[in-house]
């Protein structure tokens, strides 16, 4: 009988170290797919080789766009656009971001495609990047709001048109943006809570036609993308965890270094400076217009806060973590406005509130909040069902340095969707996660 491990987390010594963390998610993903619109070959630096990211690859090969690895980069041989029929399923993994981005660009792109994912993504509701697109005049079929997603060419006319989006979706904007740039004409979208902009600024800095003002985003198209080199920088999301650990460990110092600084990513920055984190920025510089940086953090004492619904989607996938940090500080935090985090990789608030009170914490959820009664002495203790999300699995394995009982998560194999190395990039600054034997 094949062997099965999982991962287990126990009480940590003091973190210490400079460190870097594996490349951006978000922008990798956007880099892929903007490079292969460009007219021209454009060269990857540091491209992340996580699961999600390297599904979305494999589904433009799958649309016959060259992407050829070399020794210090990836090289994309963009077609300005042109994509061929594929002879197969487009399978995007667990990746969200992958999907719905070329949902949009392929929904404009006079091809043929069923798009299909893994038993998490096809849990996930899709109908919010379709509804808007079928403003365009598209042609997508899909069955109670979910996967699989079949895309038709019938040569239909598609229409420039305006959004206003009600949610912060950084993936519903970046669909409809790639979706326009093969509409004549000009799209707006009204944002009425801002989210991260990656795609707004690749497609800029590769030459589009975009404008911001005013929470207003305008698209004037077509568009003819010239390629440049595209550096990616480290991702905030898994440093986060980082962040987090050094600041509930005792006698600890760590420097993360060229890490991503988009505005839109950073709200956990503020959150826990809220809470006493000592934390400071070094080093600011850009990367293809992305603000980069090295993130120094100390031990800390953090007291508990209160998170208003406004700040939400410049911190949505740092949540998870964050009610670790709460479950820490000392006192009471309470977090409000967390309805997007249902329709992550798995309902977050759901299973990180059952995780966390199952290992002790004290605490009270509503239907889009949850108050955190912090202390220092957590029990801990309970394996986790982590619902195959590689964040509550990360962030409960966190959790474990500072339980008094070891934390065991029900699945490793997910955490490579994102943070590749994870385990041994802690071990090396001096915490201990072990391989457990299920």
């Amino acid at each position: 009988m094949k062997k099965s491990f999982t991962l287990k987390s126990s009480k940590s010594k003091p973190l210490n170290g400079i460190i870097t963390v594996p490349s951006d998610k978000s922008i990798s993903i956007r880099s892929l797919i903007i490079s292969s619109l460009c007219l021209g070959n454009t060269k990857i630096y540091n491209l992340l080789e996580s699961d999600d990211v390297l599904n979305t690859l494999n589904v433009l090969k799958k649309l016959h766009i060259k992407i050829e690895k070399k020794k210090e980069f990836y090289e994309v041989f963009g077609q300005g656009g042109y994509f061929s029929d594929p002879h197969e399923n487009l399978d995007f993994g667990n990746s969200g971001t992958g999907i719905r981005l070329m949902t949009g660009l392929l929904s404009t792109s006079e091809v043929n495609a069923t798009l299909i994912g893994d038993q998490s993504l096809s849990s996930r509701p899709m109908d919010r990047v379709i509804k808007p697109l079928e403003k365009i005049n598209v042609s997508i079929s899909y069955t109670n709001g979910s996967l699989p997603i079949r895309i038709f060419n019938q040569n239909k006319i598609h229409v420039p048109s305006s959004h206003k989006l009600e949610i912060g979706s950084a993936q519903v904007k970046s669909a409809i943006l790639l979706a326009a740039m093969n509409v004549k004409g000009i799209t707006k979208i009204f944002e009425k809570i801002p989210s991260r902009d990656h795609t707004e600024i690749m497609l800029k800095y590769l030459g589009a036609s975009l404008n911001v003002s005013n929470n207003c985003i305008t698209l004037k198209s077509p568009n003819f993308l010239k390629p440049k080199n595209l550096t990616i920088p480290g991702d905030f999301s898994s440093a986060a965890f980082i962040i987090v650990a050094v600041l509930l460990s005792h006698n600890s110092k760590v420097k993360i270094k060229n890490v991503g600084l988009n505005f839109y990513r950073i709200g956990l920055l503020e959150v826990l400076k809220k809470m006493n984190a000592k934390i400071s920025i070094t080093n600011k510089r850009n990367f293809n217009d992305e603000i980069v940086g090295d993130i120094e953090v100390n031990s800390s004492n953090l007291h508990g806060t209160t998170v208003k619904k406004e700040i939400s989607a410049r911190l949505i996938d740092e949540y998870p973590i964050l009610f670790v940090a709460a479950s820490f500080a000392n006192g009471t935090s309470s977090f409000f406005g967390l309805g997007e985090l249902k329709v992550k990789e798995s309902n977050r608030l759901k299973t990180m509130a059952k995780a966390l009170s199952e290992n002790g914490v004290k605490l009270k959820v509503g239907e889009t909040s949850i108050k955190i009664f912090g202390d220092k002495y957590q029990e801990g203790g309970k394996p986790v069902a982590t619902e195959s999300d590689h964040r509550v699995a990360m962030s409960m394995l966190i959790f474990g340095f500072f339980s008094e009982k070891s934390i065991i998560i029900d699945d490793m194999g997910m955490i490579k969707t994102s943070f590749p190395g994870f385990k041994d990039l802690f071990e090396v600054l001096g915490a201990r996660i072990d391989y457990f034997r299920k």
